[in-house]
């Protein structure tokens, strides 16, 4: 709840007003004080066009409310089409759902919204969400291959969100412009890699999953403290176990990167069933610094 709203600062800079609203927790904007939240934003912004936009749970929240808010377009990163399980049945990324009470689950149900739609379609489960969205409103899709389910990170990480909202929210005669922002400095990227490493590996192509994920590493932007870990487990999982406990140990060295790789290696150690390695790396590491 505390970060701060997406593209807050172009909006700042350039004298458009904000109103955004941040959840508490993942309760998917069903709680029933919506009515009165969604009230008082119609009071505040009477006789003003409206964007609406969101990622996530919070592009769920954006196209669900259009109707509600008179919003006149929206621009969304990953959106959910419904956090109803009954509707979903495929989706099991989000415990929060199994108990979740949908009040205001209409998306299918309100008048058509356009705008655009970011997302991953390697993402099997982003994907099918999309389907169904667009089967309702008639929105701009614009593929973001191997960004992963959080394609809003993606312009921070290629810092272009700028250019982005500036040329799909208020002027959209630059749409193309726009559009080809999403691949500008991806090989920089290590979240491009990280996805494509994990695409490879899903397909049985550990040398293809090893490159790409040896790439990652090699970048400045994006996780690169994930893009060490993974390409480590490549090479201990393609028998280089030293070569793999050379990258671990010089990252447990590393104050900036050691607590991050002790989750890493123990979430794998179990994973994987690698337990040798909590003894070669974790155990060492703990009697060094007692």
């Amino acid at each position: 709840p505390d970060r701060a709203p997406f593209g807050l600062r172009y909006f700042s800079t350039n004298n458009i007003n904000v109103l955004s609203v941040k959840s508490h927790g993942n309760h998917w904007y069903q709680h029933e004080e919506m009515d009165e939240v969604v009230d008082r934003i119609n009071q505040r912004l009477l006789g003003r066009d409206r964007v609406g936009y969101g990622s996530s749970m919070g592009g769920y929240a954006a196209v669900n409310f259009s109707e509600r808010l008179s919003l006149s377009r929206v621009l969304l990163f990953s959106p959910q089409y419904s956090p109803d399980l009954k509707r979903v049945p495929w989706e099991n990324r989000w415990q929060e759902q199994e108990s979740l009470a949908c009040r205001y689950d209409v998306v299918s149900e309100i008048a058509p919204v356009p705008g655009y739609l970011f997302f991953d379609p390697h993402n099997r489960n982003d994907q099918r969400h999309v389907d169904l969205i667009t089967q309702r409103h008639p929105l701009t899709t614009i593929k973001m291959p191997f960004a992963g389910h959080h394609v809003l990170d993606w312009f921070g990480q290629n810092r272009t969100i700028s250019q982005l909202i500036k040329s799909l929210v208020f002027d959209p005669t630059r749409e193309r412009d726009a559009i080809r922002t999403r691949r500008l400095d991806r090989a920089r990227i290590a979240t491009y890699w990280l996805n494509l490493s994990a695409h490879y590996a899903a397909r049985g192509r550990p040398e293809k999953a090893m490159q790409a994920a040896q790439r990652g590493t090699e970048c400045d932007r994006g996780d690169v403290i994930l893009a060490r870990h993974t390409y480590a487990s490549c090479l201990y999982a393609d028998g280089q176990a030293e070569a793999a406990k050379r990258i671990w140990r010089a990252a447990l060295d590393n104050p900036e990167e050691a607590g991050r790789q002790h989750f890493l290696l123990r979430q794998s150690i179990v994973d994987q069933g690698w337990p040798e390695l909590r003894a070669a790396l974790l155990d060492v590491e703990v009697a060094a610094s007692g």
